[in-house]
């Protein structure tokens, strides 16, 4: 009898234990840890990002639109803070850092030389992987960008906008005067001349920094000596005594000499320069399609009054209007060492999700995916521009970044000594003499 009470007793007694066992807080989970701490999120990697952007800036605040999204991502275990750099500090401590094995996860790196320079180091991710995964990914850019983003047959950097140089001119100014658009290098001489016998300044252009006044040069040269000078010397094979070379400085002293320039434009920088032609000081303007998000600005004074053409033609030159400079502007690069590799190419994706590569073209830059963009949306400046592209048969690249730092930075430095006062042939021998020495460094 007592068995049998005990027995029918035993399911009561078990309900009774395991009750007061779990209000106890004795039971574990099968991971070993209280209920409660089951449901704590691990702590999330953080990682840093570098670039040399200015806050304040629209463009700017589109990919800190990105970077908070992509922080807010429950499905991603990392985080990034944005270090700002801008101008010439930028690449100094970005290769102090990486030196020092102390780099952001990722970063901006210009294409083509610079972006080699880290990739031949074994700096960089090779991202071959991510986009061989996600195949419809890279199918979604447009043809060709990653051609100077590649380095022994691996890509090494995702494009987000592409940059083309072209001529800006103030409206209001042209019109004042009766003048046209030049689409050639006698008729822009005919503006100069106008505009300076009227004590207006023809260009806003400033050599302190000397990339700015390098991609003037540029154009000069291409439009002089057409794709042969420079391509040869980007293959290891060219001269710069060659005489498109020559002739480009002499054309750069040219301008100088008749005033194309503003007074003290040896002690312009670049920010200088914009501002000119923000404020109607100056009737024209040669540069990156970068800058339009800041001429179309709120506190920009022209604009409403910005027109944009190719760079004018020259007399008996093989170069055409259809050939530009530029390049992918904005590159993001994986560190080879980042925290979260996986997590980097999933900010990359984010850049170029069709939703940012919308906001990149309604604030003025070129979007480097195939995207129909909304006209009504598009600043006017924009359509402009790419209606001037739509015949393009070639893209030349910044000769600072297709000859890398070395000699593309000494290519700048050889274009600021003429308009200093240093003869062109003696420039270019000079210049020579250094690419012999440092080709390939």
């Amino acid at each position: 009898m007592k068995l049998k009470t005990v027995q029918s007793l035993a399911p009561v007694l078990l309900l009774v234990l395991f009750t007061t066992v779990t209000a106890c807080g004795i039971m574990r989970s099968p991971a070993g840890s209280r209920p409660d701490e089951a449901q704590v999120a691990p702590e999330k990697i953080k990682m840093v990002m570098y670039d040399w952007l200015r806050e304040g800036q629209p463009t700017t605040g589109i990919y800190s639109e990105g970077v908070e999204e992509f922080n807010k991502r429950p499905d991603l275990g990392a985080t990034v803070t944005v270090h700002h750099i801008p101008g010439t500090p930028y690449y100094t401590k970005l290769k102090a850092r990486l030196a020092a094995n102390d780099g952001p996860d990722l970063f901006m790196s210009h294409a083509a030389g610079v972006l080699q320079t880290y990739a031949a180091a074994d700096r960089l991710l090779p991202l071959d992987d991510a986009f061989a995964q996600d195949p419809a990914w890279k199918a979604s850019f447009a043809p060709g960008v990653f051609d100077l983003l590649s380095y022994r047959d691996h890509i090494y950097a995702v494009p987000t906008s592409f940059a083309a140089v072209a001529l800006f001119y103030n409206k209001h100014i042209f019109g004042q005067y009766g003048l046209t658009p030049p689409r050639t290098y006698e008729e822009l001489l005919h503006v100069i001349r106008v505009l300076k016998a009227n004590r207006v300044t023809p260009f806003a252009f400033g050599a302190k920094m000397p990339w700015t006044a390098a991609q003037f040069s540029e154009m000069v040269a291409d439009r002089i000596g057409g794709s042969e000078p420079y391509d040869a010397i980007m293959h290891g094979e060219g001269n710069w005594l060659h005489p498109a070379f020559i002739e480009t400085g002499r054309v750069m002293e040219r301008l100088r000499d008749m005033g194309a320039f503003p007074d003290a434009f040896l002690e312009l920088d670049n920010d200088a320069v914009n501002l000119m032609f923000k404020q109607g000081k100056a009737a024209m303007l040669v540069t990156g399609s970068w800058v339009i998000n800041q001429m179309i600005a709120e506190d920009s004074e022209v604009k409403d009054a910005v027109g944009v053409v190719k760079f004018p033609v020259f007399p008996n030159g093989k170069g055409d209007a259809d050939t530009w400079l530029g390049q992918t502007s904005v590159n993001f690069a994986v560190n080879a060492e980042a925290k979260d590799k996986q997590a980097a190419v999933q900010l990359l994706k984010l850049f170029t999700s069709e939703k940012f590569q919308r906001k990149i073209a309604e604030e003025g830059d070129i979007p480097v995916i195939k995207l129909e963009l909304d006209p009504n949306r598009t600043p006017q400046l924009t359509k402009q521009l790419q209606k001037e592209m739509s015949t393009m048969n070639r893209m030349f690249i910044f000769y600072d970044v297709g000859l890398g730092q070395v000699i593309g930075d000494e290519y700048n430095n050889t274009i600021q000594a003429i308009l200093a006062g240093k003869k062109p042939e003696d420039a270019f021998a000079s210049l020579e003499t250094f690419t012999r020495l440092h080709r390939g460094s």
